[in-house]
């Protein structure tokens, strides 16, 4: 077996961790060797059998973490990156541009859940996406009068430039 692929920390998979542990020890296999297969310290490894002397199977089993349940299941959550995909304009914006308040107006339609600013910025976060600054450009822009520029007129501005520091730079030594 190699290191155990656990995605996130949801109590399922902790408690399948701990069962599978649970039939190597029943096979015999030392602690230090499960420690090792599950990627967890040694220490955990005796904790969990400790737990499994003392109360059997059910010690061993998940128990669910305190706290409020998520407002949108992870199913919904996973729909956000969709929603994201179609654009601001086809939700009757007049941009394509996306704003967290235009974010919670389309999350609060599509899944009846309000929302906080701050909490729509850490499921963003946790989704994988980021906050990104659209370039900003002239419209008015000419490729080829910016390389007309680059290639003829900067040169010379800089030729000059130096010219004019090394006359200042200078200028105290002739006195």
């Amino acid at each position: 077996m190699a290191r155990w692929d656990q995605k996130h920390r949801d109590t399922a998979s902790l408690e399948e961790r701990r069962l599978k542990a649970v039939r190597l020890f029943r096979e015999g296999v030392p602690q230090a060797e499960i420690a090792r297969r599950f990627a967890v310290s040694p220490t955990a490894v005796n904790q969990w059998k400790r737990a499994l002397e003392r109360g059997g199977t059910d010690a061993v089993r998940a128990v669910p973490r305190p706290g409020r349940p998520p407002n949108v299941p992870r199913e919904k959550l996973a729909t956000l990156s969709v929603i994201l995909a179609r654009g601001a304009l086809s939700y009757g914006f007049s941009t394509d541009l996306w704003t967290i308040p235009r974010i919670l107006q389309v999350t609060e339609a599509e899944w009846g859940v309000r929302y906080d600013d701050s909490a729509m910025w850490r499921i963003l976060t946790r989704q994988g996406l980021s906050w990104q600054r659209p370039s900003r450009e002239a419209r008015e822009k000419s490729p080829v009068a910016v390389k007309n520029w680059k290639q003829r007129t900067w040169p010379r501005l800089k030729k000059a430039c130096r010219s004019n520091l090394n006359s200042k730079a200078t200028s105290h030594l002739r006195r």
